[in-house]
C-alpha cells in the first residue's frame, strides 16, 4: 500500500473513532430531549404525576451524560485521538454535555412551582412550542453534523451551517416569545413571569450549545481534519 493511500486509512479510522466517542454522548442527549417533549406535553394536559416522572427519567438521563462525558474525556486523554486536535474535542464534548445540562434545569423550572393552568396554556402557544422545538432541531442537525464527520470538508461545513442557522432562527423566537411574556404581565403573577422567563432562556440555551459544539467543529477543520 502507498504511504499516501496508509495515511488516508488511518485518518478514516480516527474519524471513525471520534465518531463514534462522540455519537454516544450524543445518543443520550437525544433521549433527554425526547423525554423533555414528553414532560411538556403531560404538563399541557395537566398530568402532573407524569410529568414529574418525565423528570426524574430526564435527570437520570443527564447523569448517564456526565458519567459518558467522564469516560470519553479519560479515552481522548488516554488514545491517540488526532492528539493536534485533543482539546478541541474535549471542548466539543463539554459543549454537549451542556445541553443535557440545560435540559435539566429547564424541566426542573416548570416543576419546581406549579404554574396556574390559565397561563400554562396562554404562554405555551405557537411560538414557545416553535422555539422549543426549535431547540431541539437545532441539537438534532448538530447530530447529523457529527455523522457527516467521516466526509469531506464541504460537507462537513454544510451541516455546521445547518447548526448556526437553526440556531439563529430559535434565537429570534426566543425574543419573541419574551416579548409576549412581558406584553401580557397582566395576565401573569410576578413569579410566574420570573420562572417562564427563566425556562424560555434555558430552551434557548440548548440551541446555543449546539452552536458552539459547531464552531469547534470549525477550529478542527481550520486545524487540517477531513
Amino acid at each position: 500500500m502507498k504511504k499516501s493511500s496508509r495515511i488516508f486509512d488511518d485518518r478514516r479510522g480516527e474519524s471513525r473513532d471520534i465518531q463514534g466517542i462522540l455519537r454516544g454522548h450524543m445518543n443520550v442527549i437525544i433521549d433527554t430531549l425526547d423525554n423533555f417533549k414528553s414532560m411538556i406535553g403531560s404538563l399541557l394536559a395537566l398530568d402532573t404525576k407524569k410529568s414529574q416522572e418525565y423528570v426524574e427519567m430526564i435527570d437520570l438521563l443527564e447523569t448517564k451524560a456526565d458519567d459518558i462525558h467522564r469516560e470519553n474525556v479519560i479515552k481522548v486523554c488516554k488514545g491517540s485521538f488526532f492528539g493536534y486536535m485533543r482539546e478541541d474535542i474535549l471542548a466539543f464534548m463539554e459543549h454537549v454535555d451542556d445541553i443535557a445540562d440545560s435540559v435539566k434545569e429547564a424541566s426542573r423550572v416548570l416543576v419546581m412551582r406549579r404554574v396556574p393552568d390559565d397561563a400554562l396554556h396562554r404562554f405555551f402557544n405557537a411560538n414557545t412550542i416553535a422555539c422549543i422545538n426549535g431547540s431541539i432541531e437545532t441539537v438534532m442537525h448538530l447530530l447529523d453534523l457529527v455523522n457527516s464527520l467521516d466526509e469531506k470538508r464541504d460537507v462537513i461545513l454544510e451541516k455546521v451551517k445547518r447548526v448556526e442557522q437553526s440556531e439563529e432562527s430559535v434565537d429570534a423566537m426566543k425574543s419573541m416569545v419574551l416579548h409576549e411574556l412581558y406584553s401580557s404581565s397582566n395576565a401573569y403573577d410576578i413569579l410566574t413571569i420570573i420562572q417562564l422567563k427563566e425556562f424560555i432562556q434555558l430552551v434557548d440555551r440548548i440551541a446555543d450549545s449546539a452552536e458552539d459544539a459547531s464552531d469547534v467543529i470549525i477550529l478542527m477543520l481550520a486545524k487540517g481534519y477531513a
